[in-house]
């Protein structure tokens, strides 16, 4: 009798333990398909121009811009982005030319059109999405040699595409509407000779077409526990 009691312990341990490690198996795949990073750190380069007083032309006078990007990755459709760009734009002609630079900071909420993630169990699963995205951002360039510090509305399109395990490609194209009509950095753009037109709120737009390599950071951990 006691040796069947102990059999029987044994066995239910034995059991126990197997259910355990199928558990903790199933919960380590699960998450791993699902989401195995949290975020993405990358960086980001391609061309600028701006839309304003002096230019109506899409991609006219098109000049290098660069920056770096974070960001965090609610589930496989919805994130929030941070984002810095640094570009300049330049224009105009005889003694109205201009050459302005300009620092660009957005934060943004972004929505994938597909479940961006490598797992071939999920329907709308893949390793690439186009994506749109809007948010609030801020601009400092100067202003007849004044710091000006403005407020912007940045929106646009991209696509993401999975290169492996942890980096990832973004292809984007940016607008970002100014919130004032002196980005060209000079009284003579600021409508005196009733230049404007360019958007229906008569601002000027800086717009970027860039690429960018991300890196995936802060893995996310298994909540799987014990009985």
């Amino acid at each position: 009798m006691v040796l069947d009691s102990k059999k029987m312990n044994m066995y239910l341990e034995t059991k126990r333990t197997i259910l355990v490690g199928v558990f903790c198996c199933f919960c380590l795949q699960f998450f791993a398909q699902e989401r195995e990073y949290n975020a993405e750190i990358g960086v980001l380069g391609g061309g600028a121009y701006y839309l304003g007083d002096a230019n109506h032309t899409l991609f006219h006078n098109m000049t290098p811009a660069y920056g770096g990007l974070f960001r965090y990755r609610f589930d496989t459709r919805f994130a929030a982005r941070a984002e810095f760009t640094r570009a300049s734009i330049v224009d105009g002609k005889d003694e109205l030319e201009f050459d302005n630079t300009i620092n660009v900071f957005d934060v943004c909420g972004e929505f994938n059109f597909f479940d961006l993630e490598n797992n071939p169990n999920r329907r709308f699963s893949r390793i690439f999405s186009p994506y749109i995205f809007v948010g609030l951002g801020a601009m400092n360039y100067l202003y007849e040699d004044n710091l000006q510090v403005t407020m912007s509305l940045p929106f646009g399109v991209g696509m993401k595409v999975k290169l492996g395990n942890r980096f990832n490609l973004n292809a984007q194209f940016s607008n970002r509407l100014l919130f004032a009509d002196n980005l060209e950095g000079r009284w003579e753009f600021n409508n005196v000779y009733k230049l404007n037109g360019s958007n229906f709120l008569n601002n000027d737009m800086l717009s970027t077409l860039t690429i960018g390599i991300t890196f995936d950071i802060w893995r996310k951990k298994c909540d799987c526990v014990g009985f």
